[in-house]
């Protein structure tokens, strides 16, 4: 039983870095295409990051971990807002 749970924190361990590498290869490819966008305009820019019409999984794969890079940016800034509503209500009498 032990050795199962060793192997289940280990395997969700691994999903997890998985995930935050995910996230971090989309805030490196939405980061791009907005300093691209400079240059070239939005729409070349952002062009790049949709897959063509019957690809497959990889290609997926970019579009994907920026709406992840997106997500996860959006739900730490909505944990930092709550958190500091949290206080600033605390403080007052």
């Amino acid at each position: 039983m032990r050795s199962r749970s060793l192997v289940l924190q280990a395997l969700s361990r691994m999903a997890l870095l998985l995930v935050w590498a995910l996230v971090g290869w989309g805030a490196l490819l939405l980061a791009s295409a907005l300093v691209n966008a400079i240059d070239e305009g939005s729409a070349a820019a952002f062009a790049r990051l949709v897959p063509a019409r019957g690809a497959a999984v990889w290609g997926w794969l970019a579009p994907l971990s920026v709406l992840l890079a997106l997500g996860a940016g959006l739900v730490g800034v909505a944990l930092l807002v709550t958190a500091w509503r949290g206080k600033a209500a605390g403080d007052r009498p």
